[in-house]
């Protein structure tokens, strides 16, 4: 290490010393406040030694002097507990001292009384007062620390000399300005801990406030998931209701024909074979011709509700299909970008036809209109009559169905139809379930 170098940490260190001791010191005297209040009641004590030791009539007089002394000193020791009290006993020996300790001309004074070094407790305690109080109180002590002052400097002997005028005023600027200092400086010390505590008081309603969110829509969440699960789970028994309902009109509708044709079918193999009857023939293949062409057609709607086979082409399409098929006549309107999922393709193509279905059978309109668009990542189909209106969701109705069928995806259902019209059902769905 080089000499410069050495010479540069060592100016470091002497520079920095000082300030790492006063850091030192203010942090042990925040962290001890009632001894730090011990030490200055002793400075006080100390700083009045030679005042202690000033010639008196006699040993009872001095003592009680030494007593004045240390009763004001004491007081600041206890200025952080009690800062009230110990300025009202200040306060109070400090009228005594102006009452009987000063007297105009210097005579008839009380030894014991006299003011002191020991005094600085009064503006150290008012200083207390306008840092740890309210400020009516603090103003209070002013007050009185300012009329204390007037009334030593009107009972003080040389303001009664000739040509005391520049005496008189270096008092009132003395004790006057260390007053108002006291308090200033204890008020300011008061309006950054105001400050604080009001910024400590908006942070904790702030995080109360963001904690109160943040519980509501955990329990708005919870409810969400509570509502999901149950339409979930009526969608999946009315999924089971329908598979059951499936299978039992292929075994009492689509099985019983084909077993009927089959039959048929073996009565025309039977007279084919024995070639009697040519008529008969004819009538059984005429009957099994029918079943068969009935049960297709039965296949075909039981398919249809399954899945229709149109929306392999896409929504626009089947909702066209769905469109002639309508006893109204309907006007599509279909602007849709990336296409749906095929779970939402299937709920919003069994929306429509229901929201068709409801218009032909109970709203008497002439016409209708039907659009399917994309907004904001939402499938949105509206499909509105020129019927009567009126028209309103009801317990068990089939508007409430559908509203619970487009709830399982977290979709939406509205419905404005004011009476005699026009209808608008509006369905809102993701594109992707």
């Amino acid at each position: 290490m080089t000499r410069s170098a050495r010479c540069d940490r060592s100016e470091s260190g002497a520079s920095t010393y000082p300030g790492y001791v006063l850091r030192t010191v203010n942090a042990w005297l925040r962290r001890h406040p009632s001894q730090a209040d011990g030490l200055l009641a002793a400075a006080l004590l100390v700083f009045s030694v030679s005042q202690l030791t000033a010639a008196a009539p006699d040993a009872l007089e001095r003592a009680a002097y030494v007593a004045v002394t240390v009763l004001l000193a004491a007081t600041v020791a206890l200025r952080r507990r009690y800062p009230v009290a110990a300025f009202t006993a200040a306060a109070a020996i400090g009228a005594a001292q102006v009452a009987f300790g000063v007297r105009i001309g210097g005579t008839g004074r009380v030894f014991a009384l006299q003011p002191d070094n020991a005094d600085l407790a009064i503006p150290v305690l008012l200083y207390t007062l306008a840092a740890f109080r309210p400020r009516p109180v603090s103003i209070t002590g002013l007050v009185v620390c300012l009329l204390g002052a007037v009334a030593a400097i009107t009972r003080w002997s040389p303001a009664h000399r000739a040509n005391a005028g520049d005496a008189v005023l270096s008092a009132a600027i003395g004790l006057g300005g260390l007053t108002v200092a006291a308090w200033v400086l204890g008020d300011s010390v008061a309006y950054r801990y105001r400050r604080a505590r009001f910024a400590s008081l908006e942070e904790r309603a702030a995080r109360l406030e963001a904690e109160r969110d943040a519980q509501a829509r955990i329990a708005a969440a919870a409810e969400r998931e509570r509502e999901l699960t149950q339409r979930r789970a009526r969608v999946v028994d009315e999924a089971e209701a329908r598979l059951r309902r499936i299978e039992r009109d292929l075994h009492d509708g689509a099985q019983v024909r084909l077993a009927a044709l089959a039959m048929t079918l073996g009565e025309i193999k039977e007279n084919l074979e024995h070639a009697a009857d040519p008529e008969r023939t004819v009538s059984l293949a005429a009957a099994a011709h029918r079943n068969a062409k009935e049960t297709l057609a039965e296949l075909r709607d039981l398919a249809k509700g399954i899945h229709p086979a149109v929306l392999d082409r896409g929504l626009p399409t089947a909702l066209a299909v769905l469109a002639e098929a309508s006893a109204v006549p309907v006007e599509l309107t279909a602007d849709l970008g990336d296409r749906p999922s095929p779970a939402i393709e299937a709920i919003a193509y069994f929306c429509a036809a229901e929201l068709l279905a409801n218009v032909a059978k109970h709203s008497g309109a002439s016409r209708a209109d039907i659009s399917v668009s994309d907004q904001s990542g939402r499938l949105v189909i509206r499909v509105t009559d020129d019927g009567a209106g009126q028209a309103r969701l009801k317990p068990g109705g089939g508007l409430a169905g559908l509203m619970e069928r487009v709830q399982t995806v977290d979709g939406l259902l509205s419905v404005d139809s004011p009476a005699g019209g026009p209808t608008t059902m509006t369905v809102e769905l993701p594109e992707h379930a």
